[in-house]
């Protein structure tokens, strides 16, 4: 699926936004279309380091879906993440690794697991989830 990097000693910590600029690909203005792709690229970034650490449901989902489109080597359209990678001249297994790294070096937080007590008021029994509290 995802190797690793060639050189992990000098690679980055992460990519960010600023260093997806058109200065990385010469002197040049890119396309719009090719703009269009790097800014697809970058939101899947921006996800996946969002996504990485949080707890929601919604937050895993977007995390899978991240993983899942980046894993792929699907090129039948313009923004499957391999032709992105073809198009801006990336090295895809590079920014997978890159990924995967940076998700070893930023583990999830403990997943914290909601206690449940049923409330008894009146006619119908309800159960209800209240979020267990941290001491400090």
């Amino acid at each position: 699926m995802m190797g690793s990097l060639p050189f992990p000693e000098i690679a980055p910590d992460s990519v960010l936004p600023c260093q997806l600029d058109d200065r990385l690909f010469g002197a040049t203005r890119l396309q719009p279309e090719k703009r269009l792709q790097l800014a697809v690229l970058e939101d899947a970034v921006l996800t996946f380091h969002r996504c990485a650490k949080a707890e929601t449901t919604r937050a895993r989902n977007l995390l899978n879906e991240v993983k899942a489109w980046a894993s792929s080597d699907d090129t039948s359209w313009p923004f499957a993440f391999q032709a992105i990678c073809q198009s801006l001249n990336l090295d895809a297994d590079y920014v997978r690794g890159g990924l995967l790294e940076w998700q070893r070096r930023h583990p999830p937080a403990v997943e914290r697991k909601p206690f449940f007590r049923r409330n008894v008021g009146g006619d119908r029994h309800q159960v209800q989830e209240y979020p267990l509290k941290r001491s400090a």
